[in-house]
């Protein structure tokens, strides 16, 4: 018997494209993915659904697998008395969505290992998160849980199965939207969202107080925006203390570049330490933006360092990029990253590791240490007698010498469209901002790759990996993807990416919108209980609000109504969700001003490759709000017309609402009359 035809023996999952599902196919639970087999069985011999939900990169997945996946006990009770179901939450996050609601809504929080238990129609009565296979973390056992729950639903079946229809119906209502009716939109939204940025910003770490430490790269794109629409100064300071804080900590790394996930403390000095695109990707716009904001060279060497490490780490050899890289390595959480005293000590002289917050016993324990920055970098330049940035690079070839001794994470090889085009619109723009022609052909090469690989005849898969999975893109995949390639449009003036772009709102607006107003998560789909509309953003903006991005820009691009008012009623339908909590909603939020004729449109006209021309304008101006086209197309007919280029070099055409500027071939005078038509 082949080593395949024997693991196909154990369960289900080892033909499945998803890396995290073929980690599974050798457990000893009898595995089932999501779909109708796995919910006949649950009819017929009337038994619950273990619902198991994770993701390759996430430390404590591995841990429960290795605790109570692969331990026979445990696994004997499961397949006697359960249909255990296994879902990758990348794959499938719009299962994720529905349960990790039911989960939060019984106990308050949710996370990964996702673990629910679900009555044979899809209701969810009982779950957690992550359960130890003895008592411990004032947690019960998971075999205990497991009995427990045997025992609910053989002597107590009437109370599981209207608590499952009860908490079903709250999960429902919180994943649906009602149409918008007689609200206005208006621009409260933006100053309600400051306001609670402000009052919760941690000023002495950065970021929002309390930990874990997460990122939110979201939350100061909207701070960016908001200074520059308002000039508040206090918004672009606490861009700037968390920005340097993020890269200071231990959540950045110092020797291979890029960024972890998140911290576990307030002063982001300890990573979660899985690597994910999508984190990367917005933190890459995010440092550009700050970058043209500020002309800070920091932020444009974390631009540069970042893209290294993005391109070298996470590319594929197509060009797509991959999704993340495992928190473990070797079965050691963060043993990738991790340094002893002797070996940082050994390779840079004891004062500089001192300065690195490393210590013989370990800021991590265990005799392990995080790389870190100290707070006054100039002296640290000044210990290795170089400039900082060399000093830095110094710091990292040498310890980067030591780590290659080391055993490397796993990477997660899917090649998720969503993901991608967050990573699109940030290299497209950190190109522009840096005028890096490499990183333009990066973006280029993963637009083209999802473009041939994923998206054909109007449908775009989820994910690549050894070809397109069957898991049909989701709202946020059309989405992001489209907000994307419209960005790499406007940075580069190739109208390749316009016009997919174009291609999939129209895909958008057929597959995915809601008469009610908004749009769903997914298409439909018989295995789904319900199609949920989730307009929260997570890490990353949510498909909704990426939605609602990409057809207020085409709009102001193109002029056309079909996609300015599916963009305003999606905003209507979930005003009162923006008024309950607009941190939650940043992103939505964000995108308010394209609708109230906040945006403006710049045409540059030449006789030649624009790039140099949007490079000079992204390294000297910040306007996040004003769309650019840079070559002509039937799509922007309208846009273009009388507009021309007059002598050599570029010209400049600038419109806001009803006011248009005289053309000009100087960036600094645009800039100057720009600001008078804003105000």
């Amino acid at each position: 018997m082949s080593g395949d035809a024997a693991r196909r023996r154990v369960n289900r999952l080892a033909d499945s494209k998803s890396p995290y599902l073929q980690l599974h196919a050798d457990d000893p639970v009898d595995w089932y993915p999501w779909g109708e087999e796995a919910f006949r069985k649950a009819r017929e011999e009337d038994k619950p659904i273990f619902l198991s939900i994770g993701y390759l990169s996430c430390h404590w997945c591995h841990v429960m697998q290795r605790e109570s996946f692969k331990n026979r006990t445990i696994s004997d009770i499961l397949n006697k008395y359960f249909v255990p179901v296994k879902v990758d939450r990348e794959e499938r996050p719009d299962i994720d969505a529905i349960y990790m609601r039911a989960v939060i809504l019984m106990t308050g929080q949710g996370g990964w290992p996702l673990t629910v238990f679900l009555t044979p129609d899809l209701k969810p009565f009982f779950g957690g998160t992550y359960f130890p296979p003895e008592p411990r973390y004032n947690l019960p056992s998971f075999k205990d849980v497991l009995l427990a729950v045997k025992e609910a639903w053989e002597k107590r079946r009437a109370e599981v199965l209207n608590s499952g229809s009860n908490l079903f119906e709250l999960v429902s209502s919180s994943l649906s939207i009602r149409a918008g009716g007689e609200v206005e939109v208006n621009m409260d939204a933006l100053d309600m969202a400051y306001d609670q940025l402000v009052l919760i910003f941690d000023d002495e770490n950065g970021g929002i107080r309390g930990a874990p430490k997460f990122p939110t790269p979201t939350n100061y794109l909207f701070l960016l925006r908001y200074w520059r629409l308002k000039g508040e100064s206090m918004a672009l300071r606490i861009v700037e203390r968390t920005l340097d804080a993020i890269f200071l900590g231990g959540i950045y790394d110092h020797v291979g570049g890029g960024f972890h996930r998140y911290a576990v403390d307030s002063a982001w000095t300890i990573p979660h330490f899985e690597k994910m695109l999508y984190d990367n990707g917005m933190l890459l716009r995010l440092y550009a933006e700050a970058w043209a904001a500020t002309k800070r060279p920091l932020y444009r060497y974390v631009v540069r360092d970042t893209s290294r490490w993005l391109i070298s780490e996470l590319r594929s050899e197509g060009g797509g990029f991959y999704s993340a890289l495992s928190a473990e390595s070797g079965g050691v959480e963060g043993g990738y990253y991790l340094y002893s005293w002797d070996e940082v000590a050994g390779a840079l002289g004891d004062e500089v590791a001192r300065m690195l917050g490393c210590t013989p016993v370990g800021n991590f324990g265990h005799g392990l240490n995080v790389i870190r920055l100290p707070s006054n970098l100039e002296k640290l330049s000044d210990t290795l007698g170089m400039d900082l940035f060399s000093a830095l690079n110094y710091i990292s070839r040498k310890l980067g010498e030591l780590r290659r001794a080391k055993q490397r994470p796993a990477v997660d090889d899917k090649v998720i469209a969503s993901w991608n085009g967050i990573l699109l619109s940030g290299l497209s723009y950190a190109a522009a901002a840096t005028a890096d022609q490499d990183l333009s052909k990066a973006a280029t090469d993963a637009a083209n790759f999802i473009l041939k690989e994923l998206y054909s005849d109007g449908e775009l898969k989820r994910y690549w990996r050894d070809g397109p999975s069957e898991a049909r893109g989701l709202l946020e995949d059309y989405a992001l993807m489209g907000w994307g390639l419209l960005d790499l449009y406007q940075w580069t003036g190739r109208n390749r990416y316009l016009d997919a772009a174009l291609s999939l709102a129209d895909d958008i607006l057929e597959k995915f919108a809601s008469q009610s107003g908004g749009f769903y998560d997914t298409q439909p789909d018989p295995d789904t209980p319900i199609r949920p509309v989730s307009i929260e953003d997570h890490a990353y903006p949510s498909g909704y609000a990426a939605a609602v991005h990409l057809l207020a820009q085409l709009h102001l691009l193109t002029g056309e109504e079909r996609f300015f008012q599916p963009a305003r009623e999606a905003l209507k339908a979930a005003w009162q969700r923006l008024q309950d909590d607009p941190l939650s909603h940043i992103s939505l939020i964000s995108a308010i001003p394209y609708i109230l004729d906040s945006g403006g449109q710049l045409v540059i006209a030449t006789t030649g490759d624009p790039w140099q021309h949007l490079c000079q304008l992204a390294s000297k101006m910040f306007e996040p709000y004003v769309v650019i086209s840079a070559s002509r197309s039937e799509a922007l007919k309208s846009l273009w017309e009388g507009k021309d280029a007059v002598g050599e070099g570029a010209t400049y055409y600038f419109c806001r609402g009803f006011k248009c500027l005289l053309p000009t071939s100087s960036l600094d005078e645009l800039g100057k009359s720009m600001r008078q038509v804003s105000s």
